[in-house]
């Protein structure tokens, strides 16, 4: 099931939103032509296995402290691919807008980049020391799709599911879809945890984070976003 849009109006236009999806290309442009795409990442991706000794001595020899904090920043701009990509860009294309309209467009920014931060922070706290460096804006989008989730309980989410070769539009209520989306991570999440006793590799997905950001994007809805207008425009 893809989502294409959501029901709800905008009142005001989502400059920061496509500010982030236009600094997302960009940066990907940047990974996909460095020579070493994959010491690029490795460079500016979320690594957890940094973190245990992040303010060591051995730390400092090898790239420095701020490295790995500036990390957390950084990786919500990686992807691992154009799909990865694509597939973010989607979600922020959708859910985006409505959220911003809401926030304001200065709180918007602020809580986009919390929830990833957030979202970072979290899946570093249950991968262990892994070594597979965590890249993608999910975390932050995570977010964006938890302040939807509790400001548009009534909203609609338009999608396209591909059945055999005929798409098929339909509109799900938005806590449908939504409470499936974090349903399924938490499911998955929970799964690789249980799998991670008896085998370290990751699955490469991550599940927690895009927990950690749906929560606090919950969060920053409920204390944070104006009321509704009271009148359409």
């Amino acid at each position: 099931m893809f989502p294409i849009k959501t029901t709800e109006k905008l009142n005001s236009w989502p400059v920061v939103t496509w500010l982030l999806v236009a600094l997302n290309m960009l940066v990907f442009v940047q990974q996909v032509t460095t020579p070493d795409p994959e010491a690029f990442i490795r460079q500016w991706g979320l690594v957890p296995a940094n973190y245990p000794n992040l303010f060591s001595p051995q730390q400092a020899q090898i790239g420095g402290q701020w490295q790995p904090v500036a990390a957390f920043l950084s990786s919500m701009f990686l992807h691992g691919g154009l799909w990865h990509l694509l597939g973010n860009m989607l979600s922020l294309f959708v859910f985006g807008p409505n959220v911003e309209d809401r926030f304001g467009h200065l709180r918007f920014l602020l809580v986009y980049v919390a929830c990833g931060l957030a979202a970072g922070i979290t899946q570093v706290a249950f991968s262990g020391p892994s070594l597979v460096p965590v890249v993608g804006a999910s975390g932050a989008i995570a977010g964006v799709m938890g302040a939807f989730f509790l400001m548009f309980p009534r909203a609609r989410v338009v999608s396209v599911v591909p059945i055999v070769v005929v798409p098929v539009i339909v509109r799900v209520p938005a806590a449908v879809y939504l409470l499936f989306w974090i349903g399924m991570n938490v499911i998955n999440a929970l799964t690789e945890l249980q799998m991670s006793f008896t085998d370290a590799k990751s699955a490469g997905v991550a599940w927690w984070a895009h927990i950690g950001g749906f929560v606090i994007g919950m969060v920053y809805a409920l204390v944070l976003a104006r009321r509704k207008p009271d009148h359409d425009e």
